[in-house]
C-alpha cells in the first residue's frame, strides 16, 4: 500500500512552527517571513503540496523555492523538517506558546526561558505569581498581571476555529462544482459560513437533486477529497487537503427552503423564530411549518416564501443572529445591506514599496480590473523615508497619467507611537491624499489614549484595524471602542473594517455601533498582494453583519465626494 501523503494543513503547520522557533532564536526576519508566506500558500493550494514536491513542481508555486520544496520532501520521507526537529530538541515546546500572550514577543519569550529557566506555561504562571518576571529589564508588574489574565482566559478559551477567509473560497468552489453535476438542482452553502461569521467549524452544503445518491457519490470523488468520513444516500462528510471538513446534505426539493433556513442558523435566530411561531399556533421544523390546529404543513423551495409565510420580510443570512432582526423584519424595517458591487474603490493596500508581495503597477491594474474608480496605496511609513516617499509619488503620478480617469491616491499608513504621536511629520502628511493611522506595536500601552491622540491630528483620515487583533493568534487590545466612536464623530475621522481574514477588525458589533453613531465606515482589504484584493468579499460580509447600508460605507462614494469630506 502506498504511503499516505501529509495534508497541506499539516505541512504548513510545520513551516509555521519552524518560523516561530526561528523567531525565538533571533534569526533574520526575512527568513521567518519566507516560511510564514510559504505556509500560507500551502494552505491556499487545493492539490497536494506534498505530491507537487515529490514531482519537483512545488517550487512553481508563488513563495516556494527549491529549499522549501526540499523541506516538504523531508516531511514526506521522514515525517518532519530536519531543521524543525533540531530546534524542537533544544527549545521547549511551551516557549512558542509564550509568544501568543500579550506583550510577549519572540525576544521576550526567549529571555524568560533562557534567563529565568521558565520553560512551561505552568512555570510561567508560577513566575508571574511570584513576581519573578519583573526582575528582567523591561518587564514589570503590569506585564505579570496581563500574563496571568491571559493564561486564565486561555484555560476557558474556545477551541481553535479556521478563518472565514480560508473556508469561504473553498466552499463556494465546491458549491459551483456540485451545480455543474447533471443531476443537481439547487445547491447552496449553509451554516456559519453562509452567515459570514469570522470563523467556522465545518463547511455545510445543502442541495436538491434528481439523483441524490449520484450527487453524493460525485461529491465524495472530487479531486481534493483525501478522506471520506461518512457516506449515505443523501449525505456525506469528507475532509480536504487543507484539513477542512465538508458536510453535504441532499434534501427533498419541496423542503429545500425550509432545510436551508434551518441549517444556515444561527441557533439563537432559529429558536427565537420557532418561539414566535408557537405564539401564532405554528410549529416550525427543518421539514416544514405545521399549523397546529389544522395539521397542514407548509413546505417550500424558497427561503423568501418561508419567511413571508411566517410574517417576515426576507432576512439576509448575515443578520440571523437574534440581534433584533426578527422584530425589524416583522415591521418591514430591515436595512438594504451594502453589496460588494456598491464599492468604488479600496482605500488601504500595500505594494513592494513596503512589505507587499506585488508591485505598485500590479496592484493598481488588479484594482482597476475589479471595476474600481480609485485605489489608495498605503505603504508603511517606516519603509518610505525621505526620498523614497518622493520616488513612490513620482511612480504614482506616472501611473495616473497612463490610467486616467482611474485615480491612484498618494496614501500612507502611519504607526501610532507609544506616546500617541505619529511616525511621520505633519508637513509630509499634509501632502498625502489619504492617511491611515494604526497601532502596530506596544498594544498594551494606553491604546485608547493613543488612538484618540492620532484622531486629533487634522491629517489623519482613518484609523486602521482599531483593536489590532489577530484571530487565533493575538487578542484585541483593550481599546475603548465607544470613546473612539465618540471621537470619530467629533473629529470627522473614519473607521476601517479591515478585510484581512485574521483581522476583520472592526468586529461586527463595533461596526454596527459606528454606523448607528453616524460614523462612515471604510471597508478595505489591507491587501499585500493581488490575490488579497479578493478579501473585500468577507469585509463586506462583516459590514452586512453590522447592518450597514451602502450609504454608511465611505468607499461606495465617488472620490470627489470623499475628498470634500476630508476638508475639515
Amino acid at each position: 500500500m502506498a504511503k499516505a501523503l501529509p495534508r497541506n494543513a499539516d505541512v504548513a503547520a510545520q513551516f509555521e512552527l519552524l518560523a516561530d522557533l526561528l523567531e525565538i532564536e533571533g534569526e533574520p526576519s526575512f527568513r521567518v517571513l519566507a516560511y510564514r508566506r510559504a505556509a500560507q500558500r500551502m494552505r491556499e493550494t487545493a492539490g497536494s503540496v506534498a505530491q507537487l514536491a515529490l514531482n519537483g513542481r512545488a517550487k512553481n508555486l508563488s513563495g516556494i523555492g527549491k529549499t522549501i520544496e526540499e523541506k516538504i520532501v523531508q516531511i514526506v520521507d521522514d515525517g518532519e523538517i530536519h531543521a524543525l526537529a533540531k530546534r524542537k530538541a533544544t527549545i521547549p515546546s511551551d516557549v512558542v506558546l509564550f509568544m501568543r500572550l500579550p506583550g510577549l514577543g519572540p525576544k521576550t519569550a526567549a529571555r524568560i526561558w533562557r534567563e529565568l529557566g521558565v520553560a512551561t506555561l505552568e512555570d510561567l504562571k508560577a513566575a508571574a505569581e511570584a513576581q519573578r518576571l519583573r526582575s528582567l529589564a523591561g518587564l514589570g508588574a503590569k506585564t505579570e498581571e496581563r500574563i496571568l489574565k491571559a493564561l486564565a482566559a486561555e484555560a476557558t478559551a474556545q477551541p481553535f476555529r479556521p478563518l472565514l477567509g480560508e473556508g469561504l473560497p473553498r466552499v463556494l468552489a465546491v458549491v459551483e462544482a456540485l451545480r455543474e453535476h447533471a443531476g443537481a438542482d439547487l445547491v447552496s452553502e449553509a451554516g456559519s459560513v453562509r452567515r459570514r461569521k469570522e470563523t467556522f467549524r465545518d463547511l455545510d452544503i445543502i442541495a436538491t437533486a434528481a439523483d441524490p445518491a449520484g450527487l453524493v457519490d460525485h461529491f465524495t470523488r472530487l479531486a481534493w477529497v483525501v478522506e471520506v468520513a461518512a457516506k449515505g444516500d443523501t449525505k456525506a462528510t469528507v475532509l480536504s487537503q487543507e484539513g477542512f471538513r465538508f458536510d453535504l446534505r441532499v434534501v427533498p426539493p419541496e423542503s429545500y427552503g425550509n432545510l436551508l433556513q434551518h441549517f444556515t442558523g444561527s441557533k439563537e435566530h432559529n429558536v427565537a423564530l420557532r418561539e414566535a411561531a408557537v405564539r401564532r399556533g405554528l410549529s416550525v421544523s427543518e421539514y416544514g411549518v405545521q399549523d397546529v390546529e389544522s395539521g397542514d404543513v407548509f413546505r417550500t423551495r424558497s427561503e423568501e416564501e418561508l419567511y413571508a409565510h411566517l410574517g417576515y420580510e426576507y432576512i439576509p443570512p448575515e443578520l440571523r443572529e437574534n440581534a433584533g432582526e426578527l422584530e425589524a423584519a416583522r415591521r418591514g424595517e430591515l436595512p438594504a445591506l451594502v453589496e460588494v458591487g456598491d464599492l468604488r474603490g479600496d482605500l488601504h493596500a500595500h505594494s513592494t514599496w513596503s512589505d507587499g508581495r506585488d508591485s505598485l503597477e500590479e496592484m493598481v491594474l488588479a484594482a482597476q480590473a475589479r471595476g474600481y474608480a480609485y485605489f489608495a496605496v498605503c505603504d508603511h511609513s517606516h519603509r518610505l523615508r525621505d526620498a523614497r516617499l518622493e520616488a513612490q509619488w513620482e511612480a504614482i503620478d506616472a501611473l495616473n497619467a497612463r490610467l486616467a480617469p482611474f485615480r491612484i491616491l498618494r496614501g500612507i499608513e502611519v504607526s501610532i507611537r507609544a506616546d500617541g504621536s505619529l511616525d511621520v511629520a505633519d508637513e509630509t502628511l499634509a501632502r498625502c491624499e489619504w492617511v491611515m493611522a494604526s497601532l502596530h506595536a506596544s498594544f498594551d500601552t494606553s491604546p485608547t489614549e493613543r488612538v484618540l491622540a492620532a484622531m486629533e491630528n487634522p491629517h489623519v483620515d482613518c484609523i486602521g484595524h482599531l483593536t489590532a487583533r489577530k484571530i487565533n493568534r493575538r487578542p484585541p487590545t483593550e481599546v475603548s471602542v465607544e470613546r473612539v466612536i465618540e471621537a470619530a464623530v467629533a473629529t470627522g475621522t473614519f473607521l476601517e473594517i479591515n478585510s484581512q481574514p485574521d483581522r476583520l477588525d472592526l468586529r461586527d458589533v463595533h461596526a454596527r455601533l459606528a454606523g448607528e453613531a453616524g460614523v462612515p465606515v471604510v471597508v478595505n482589504t489591507d491587501a499585500h498582494e493581488v490575490a488579497a484584493l479578493g478579501w473585500m468579499e468577507i469585509g463586506i460580509g462583516q459590514a452586512r453583519r453590522a447592518w450597514l447600508t451602502k450609504e454608511q460605507i465611505l468607499n461606495t462614494r465617488p472620490w470627489r465626494e470623499i475628498e470634500r469630506s476630508l476638508e475639515r
